[in-house]
Order: structure tokens, then C-alpha cells, then sequence
């Protein structure tokens, strides 16, 4: 399964992130980033969180693989 987290500072200068589960692959590639860019700018602008967000600070895509052991 692969993760989008997407990170942004506060007016306060801290730190916040937002993880959505089942990102799309098609983020990895050729105007992938793009699109990542637009919707944080999108959340910057509709601040739907208990925080207000002041700039974005990256996006990571991370891919975990879970194996059974029992």
C-alpha cells in the first residue's frame, strides 16, 4: 500500500503533516508533482484543519510492505 504525506508549516513556524492511505502510483511519475503542488496549495487555501497552514514543506510517497509471519 502506498502512502501520500504531505507536510506543511504552520503561522507558528511548527511543523504539520497530513497521511492519506492508497496514493495514487501515477504520483511518481512525469506531472506527478504538479499535481501533489496543487493540492496543497488547494488545503493552504481552504485551511480545513484546527491549525493554520502557512506553506507547504514537501511530499513524500512511502510504499510499506507487510509480510504474514504466522
Amino acid at each position: 500500500m502506498k502512502t501520500i504525506k504531505l507536510k506543511f508549516l504552520t503561522d507558528a513556524g511548527k511543523a504539520f503533516s497530513v497521511s492519506m492511505n492508497y496514493a495514487d502510483p501515477a504520483l511518481l511519475e512525469e506531472g506527478g508533482a504538479a499535481l501533489v503542488q496543487s493540492a496543497m496549495d488547494a488545503l493552504i487555501v481552504q485551511q480545513p484543519f484546527g491549525v493554520t497552514l502557512a506553506a507547504s514543506d514537501g511530499a513524500e510517497v512511502i510504499d510499506r510492505t507487510v509480510v504474514d509471519v504466522i
